[in-house]
């Protein structure tokens, strides 16, 4: 499918999911809950979100161990500076543009960049499975998320699978690259070995028990803290809702990150939240409130600390347009 084309079926796609939201809204009742927001409570919800970036650079800095010169602050950088990729540039390109940022200027190579990153998605998986199994604890989840947790079920154990077999066993990724070298096109082959190599790259780290141990730790605490700042801005805008609401609307509004958009999530994100909330809010217009306050929020932070970061490192965005689009390229 042409670029063109993609994008606007994200734009698309991204209207219909801002008119769901918008729908049916008493704007008197959202303008009530802003005025009636706590704005500490904001602020602290935003912080607790940044942090969450925080552990996420420390979790990156030991998917990409050895890498001497290496720093947190370092992999918080470029982590900001995907973020901001995907809040304004087309087609996601935010992995994409951190791991060719890392790759290149830290000399590690692009694909071992894009194999950590990788790793880091199997793990993302696991946890928010493993929050929604919790959730079943507490709640009778709608037909559709179990419908949704099946299939994560699903994708995860292959990944899973997957990984083990790349990260544990180097010499069967030798044989296995071999046949694949004999049985398919020279190019396919090349193509898929590549995949195969850059992928055990970025999972080096976990071959090691005390590697996997603190990416597992890392990897609950991210998502233990962003489940806490969820539930810090939902009682900012005076939700009733229980403290375990914040982890379902987590969940649910992630689960939406498969959705094509436009960038920055708008709408997709809006009326997940909208839909999440509706099992204990059922006035649309301070749900409302709370999806496009928090909205606004992530994305200044996005935009504000991306832009520093990239201004920092001496690129432009129309530059790491073009170097993550040539990457992409080169990857595919």
């Amino acid at each position: 499918m042409r670029s063109s084309s993609r994008f606007a079926i994200g734009v698309l796609i991204s209207a219909l999911f801002l008119f769901l939201a918008l729908r049916n809204v008493e704007w008197v009742e959202v303008l009530n809950a802003w005025r009636a927001a706590r704005p500490l409570g904001l602020a602290a919800g935003a912080l607790m979100a940044v942090a969450c970036w925080g552990i996420g650079a420390i979790r990156w800095r030991v998917l990409l161990a050895p890498a001497p010169g290496l720093r947190i602050r370092d992999t918080f950088a470029y982590i900001s500076i995907g973020y901001l990729a995907n809040t304004v540039l087309p087609f996601r390109l935010g992995e994409l543009a951190r791991a060719t940022l890392i790759g290149r200027k830290k000399k590690l190579g692009v694909g071992r960049a894009l194999g950590s990153i990788a790793v880091e998605r199997v793990f993302d998986l696991l946890t928010v499975i493993t929050i929604t199994l919790l959730l079943t604890l507490l709640m009778k989840i709608p037909p559709a998320i179990q419908a949704g947790l099946a299939s994560m079920i699903g994708l995860a154990l292959v990944a899973l699978a997957i990984l083990l077999a790349l990260s544990l066993n180097q010499e069967r990724l030798h044989r296995l690259t071999a046949v694949m070298a004999r049985l398919m096109p020279h190019r396919v082959a090349e193509r898929l070995v590549g995949l195969a190599t850059s992928f055990a790259g970025g999972a080096g780290a976990i071959r090691r028990p005390s590697g996997l141990a603190a990416v597992v730790g890392l990897s609950a605490a991210l998502w233990t803290v962003a489940g806490a700042a969820t539930l810090v801005w939902v009682r900012a805008f005076n939700l009733a809702a229980p403290w375990y609401a914040g982890y379902f609307v987590l969940v649910v509004v992630n689960l939406g990150s498969a959705i094509p958009s436009s960038p920055g999530y708008i709408g997709v994100y809006h009326y997940l939240a909208v839909l999440a909330l509706s099992m204990w809010v059922p006035e649309r217009g301070p749900a409302l409130a709370y999806a496009i306050g928090t909205h606004a929020l992530i994305t200044l932070a996005n935009i504000s600390l991306g832009s520093f970061f990239l201004a920092r490192e001496g690129v432009s965005l129309r530059s790491l347009e073009k170097q993550s689009e040539e990457s992409g390229k080169v990857d595919r």
